[in-house]
């Protein structure tokens, strides 16, 4: 599966704004933030809170505000250029973006509360694809899921739909070991794509474990993986690119991701 060097959501998709927010976030660095300049922080970074928004809208089975999601994240970016500190070894935007990111999913979290049966449903389904994964020695195809859990193909993909809420969470997420939507601003500073020359040896070796596992995915799940994951398109887009619904690109993304949560919950129980 091809890798990528950067963060998704540090891909802009207008890259001759990069330029303008560099200069931007050395500005921030240097003097105090005054209503001028946060309108000048907010218009520089309008089209990166926009884009952020889009991409995870589509996921979620409850209607969310997209402008409410917008103010939200708008006042994240205003947070982070008064707490940043240039001396912590991360950029400005990079920051911005982690606290854009934590705000984003924490409101939607809070949107939609799962009841218990949802997390049950989705231990269940975890347990049965890790467990058709070790017995076929490959990914299993949605066909023997279906049959495994007694139910059609249709029945499967309106599983998938339902738990569409509670897996949505950026790749890396996984790889700190936390569920859901935790919420904690220091929890999306990781990055599977990414060396970081600080990170202890298990992590590493965790982080090559997974990059194993996407691989043994179907080419259709490490498509969605790497497009929506990795090259930060909204599903819409990864949609038009693989000619399915957008839906459909939603219950690929739910399947894969429970694959990988499935796997990496079995090797740390064999640790």
């Amino acid at each position: 599966m091809p890798q990528t060097t950067a963060n998704p959501e540090q891909q802009n998709a207008h890259g001759e704004d990069r330029p303008t927010q560099a200069k931007a976030a050395r500005a921030y660095q240097k003097v105090k933030l005054t209503e001028s300049t946060e309108d000048e922080l907010l218009d520089t970074y309008a089209t990166v809170i926009s884009q952020m928004v889009h991409r995870f809208v589509p996921l979620v089975r409850v209607t969310v505000d997209v402008d409410d999601l917008k103010n939200i994240a708008s006042l994240a970016l205003i947070q982070a250029a008064h707490g940043f500190d240039p001396t912590a070894g991360m950029s400005f935007e990079s920051y911005a973006r982690m606290r854009i990111r934590g705000a984003i999913l924490d409101e939607i979290r809070k949107s939609q509360p799962q009841s218990r049966t949802v997390y049950s449903r989705r231990k269940e389904l975890e347990n049965t694809i890790e467990a058709l994964r070790i017995e076929l020695n490959r990914q299993p195809e949605e066909e023997e899921i279906a049959a495994r859990l007694g139910t059609t193909i249709e029945g499967y993909r309106a599983l998938l739909d339902n738990l569409r809420p509670v897996i949505f969470v950026p790749l890396h997420q996984l790889m700190e070991g936390e569920d859901d939507f935790s919420h904690a601003d220091n929890q999306y500073t990781a990055d599977i794509t990414q060396e970081d020359p600080g990170e202890s040896t298990g992590r590493r070796e965790l982080h090559e474990l997974i990059r194993d596992r996407i691989q043994q995915l179907s080419r259709q799940q490490q498509k969605v993986l790497l497009l929506f994951h990795y090259e930060g398109l909204r599903m819409k887009d990864v949609a038009e690119l693989l000619n399915i619904s957008e839906s459909r690109v939603c219950q690929i993304n739910t399947e894969a991701v429970l694959s990988l949560r499935s796997f990496l919950m079995r090797q740390q129980r064999t640790i």
